[in-house]
């Protein structure tokens, strides 16, 4: 083979190898959007191509099923938030970088509220719903990661009991982020970011 055509042959790889990543990222997509409308249990194969409008055997050469869509949705979600987490906290103090962490993962679920919604599809109750053990292992990888980052910060701070400060602000803001998506913190007359701020303070 001419070195000509090595390349050729290396480009037509590539340009492959982007459209299966632009088709994979499409067939992610839809599936959010369906499992948005009727959760894991009511989505199909069937709803999910016909949402991405394909055939149901052209999502079998990247998921085997609902199931690893589910996750594959979910781990483009946490991959996102691990992102937003890292800038937020990037170049600043421990002590101010694990508050910065906090917030950016209070923005995020704020801004994307169905990213919590199925999250907590997930990882809500005594087990993982829908998911093998594999595909849970793997997204509980992701989630811990973005934790180790707001806990690391606080224990590089000197902060006492970094990992029950994290649990406790996620415990906290996901409280708060479901009471105001649902409406019920208009009761209280605050909002879910002037809560948060002053358990923050506490904290």
């Amino acid at each position: 083979m001419t070195s000509a055509q090595a390349t050729t042959t290396a480009n037509r790889k590539s340009r492959g190898a982007a459209l299966r990543d632009v088709r994979r990222s499409q067939l992610v997509e839809a599936a959010k959007t369906v499992f948005k409308a009727v959760g894991l249990e009511g989505a199909s194969m069937r709803v999910i191509a016909a949402e991405a409008g394909c055939s149901t055997g052209a999502i079998y050469p990247y998921f085997q099923g609902k199931e690893e869509l589910y996750a594959a949705v979910l781990a483009t979600s946490l991959e996102a938030l691990r992102d937003e987490v890292k800038k937020a906290a990037n170049d600043l103090q421990p002590e101010n970088a694990a508050q910065a962490g906090l917030w950016a993962i209070f923005d995020y679920y704020r801004t994307n509220p169905d990213d919590l919604t199925l999250g907590l599809y997930l990882f809500g109750g005594e087990q993982p719903a829908g998911l093998n053990n594999e595909l849970n292992h793997a997204l509980n990888t992701q989630l811990r990661d973005v934790f180790d980052l707001v806990e690391n910060s606080f224990r590089d701070a000197g902060a006492p009991d970094p990992a029950g400060k994290t649990a406790s602000a996620m415990a906290q803001a996901t409280g708060l982020l479901i009471l105001e998506q649902t409406g019920r913190l208009r009761l209280f007359q605050r909002t879910a970011s002037e809560l948060f701020a002053s358990f923050l303070k506490s904290l």
